[in-house]
């Protein structure tokens, strides 16, 4: 889960610096976005990064399988 959660917010990082992520403008709400828009997306991808390292941390401490 904490690789996970380092992908996802490396992600957002780059997003939030304002680059256009390839893998998602091939659809077609996220072809002619502008670089405010990018830093948005990016700002609430690194958001949602602290759920999964949140999850990792509460599976560690209840010790899921």
């Amino acid at each position: 889960m904490f690789i996970f959660g380092t992908a996802v917010l490396l992600t957002g990082l780059y997003m939030y610096k304002g680059h256009s992520l390839g893998i998602v403008t091939y659809r077609a709400a996220f072809r002619n976005l502008k670089k405010a828009d990018w830093i948005n997306i990016g700002k609430y991808t690194m958001l949602s990064s602290i759920l999964i390292f949140l999850l990792a941390i509460i599976g560690l401490i209840f010790n899921f399988e």
